[in-house]
């Protein structure tokens, strides 16, 4: 058989972790093996009625063909509208599009501005694929870690002394993918502040926007001020908050030669969202009707999730949770468990122990940047996180 090569950037990408181990579950389960998956970073409620009634509406208006690359009228107006309300950033229609996910118009963003050798500054930890997408657009990703005394977040001093003449962009994800954390004002000020006087985007990746606990408030930095609005690549979608996951939607907001960049690669790629979906998007952005209520209540059980599993895991002492602000994950110091001469060699190693043995799937924190960590999906019922945490206690002995 002839070995036939494939490029040097695709096999050189490590593949996402998160899929991975969800990829590990559900091959267990195809055994008969009961696995509680508290890997997936997706929500378990069904998507609202109303955005999928307006889906079928729009099959059955026969809205199956193509639209223009950035999305429908009805679509952006409702992207205006939600980044309006949601962001506080008033956007021009030139300003805005919709993408075919978030995880998409990230890599857009890069692939739009990021040349050779260009540096990516990434805050550790961080969601897995950034690193990889940093690197498949040519570019050097830049790690600065962060610490829990700080909310998780980078300080001034770190940014400033990370910052070169390569420096092309710097990603924040807030709320944060494993974390929790939700970045504040003072500390996205500091972020301002580094990037006073430089040419370097903020790609400021939005997609948990609307699940907060603790009346935590969501701050995007292109509010900040009109310096910030130009620089900042505002990214979010309807994945998360509105429970569509599969519907693959993603907005992007930025100022206009950025956006049409990202069009223009877009147009390239492909090209644009089925137009039945993009209507149930712009009926999700509106939040109309019952369908804000409907959306509150999911965050709110999120809130309740959260408090129940960090209460179990007081039965665990030597397992050591921070407390999130947001999304829907727990991260959690396993460093008492992980380490030279301790039970488990790595936190890679713990997680497998964990899914063939006690048969519950977690995520290592390693592939987000920071070893010793295990994280932990609470998208999940009461019911399952009580089974998960019932074994993992008994498998910890």
């Amino acid at each position: 058989m002839i070995n036939l090569p494939i490029s040097k950037r695709v096999s050189t990408m490590q593949a996402s972790a998160t899929l991975a181990m969800a990829q590990a579950s559900r091959d267990l389960a195809e055994k008969g093996i009961e696995v509680i998956s508290l890997s997936a970073g997706e929500p378990d409620f069904v998507s609202p009625k109303a955005i999928c009634e307006a889906l079928k509406k729009s099959l059955d208006l026969g809205q199956t063909h193509y639209t223009p690359v950035k999305g429908t009228k009805n679509l952006l107006k409702a992207i205006q509208y939600k980044f309006k309300r949601d962001q506080k950033i008033d956007y021009g229609i030139d300003e805005i599009f919709a993408t075919t996910g978030a995880k998409s118009a990230i890599l857009l963003a890069l692939e739009a501005i990021v040349d050779e050798t260009d540096e990516v500054i990434i805050f550790s930890p961080f969601w897995v694929s950034y690193k990889e997408q940093v690197r498949y657009a040519g570019g050097v990703p830049v790690i600065i870690n962060t610490v829990e005394e700080n909310n998780f977040m980078p300080s001034y001093s770190a940014i400033k002394n990370a910052l070169t003449p390569r420096t092309k962009a710097i990603i924040l994800n807030s709320p944060n993918n494993p974390t929790g954390a939700v970045i504040s004002k003072s500390q996205l000020e500091e972020i301002a502040l580094a990037l006073e006087n430089t040419n370097i985007y903020l790609i400021s990746d939005e997609i948990y926007e609307r699940l907060l606990f603790d009346d935590a408030q969501h701050l995007s930095p292109g509010a900040l001020n009109d310096h910030m609005k130009h620089r900042t690549i505002v990214i979010s979608g309807a994945s998360k908050g509105y429970a569509m996951t599969g519907f693959r939607v993603g907005i992007v907001g930025g100022n206009k030669s950025i956006i049409a960049a990202m069009i223009k690669l877009q147009g390239q790629n492909t090209t644009c969202l089925p137009e039945f979906i993009q209507e149930a998007a712009a009926r999700a952005f509106m939040e109309d009707g019952d369908l804000a209520t409907e959306l509150d209540h999911m965050c709110a059980t999120y809130e309740e999730r959260r408090d129940y599993a960090l209460e179990l895991l007081k039965k665990i002492p030597l397992l050591k949770p921070f407390v999130p602000q947001g999304a829907f994950y727990l991260w959690i110091n396993a460093t008492n468990f992980i380490g030279e001469h301790k039970r488990f060699a790595s936190d890679h190693e713990m997680a497998m122990s964990m899914l063939n043995e006690a048969h519950v799937a977690v995520v290592a924190g390693s592939p987000f940047g920071l070893a010793g960590y295990l994280r932990l999906s609470i998208a999940s019922s009461k019911t399952d996180i009580k089974k998960a945490m019932e074994r993992i206690y008994t498998w910890l002995g």
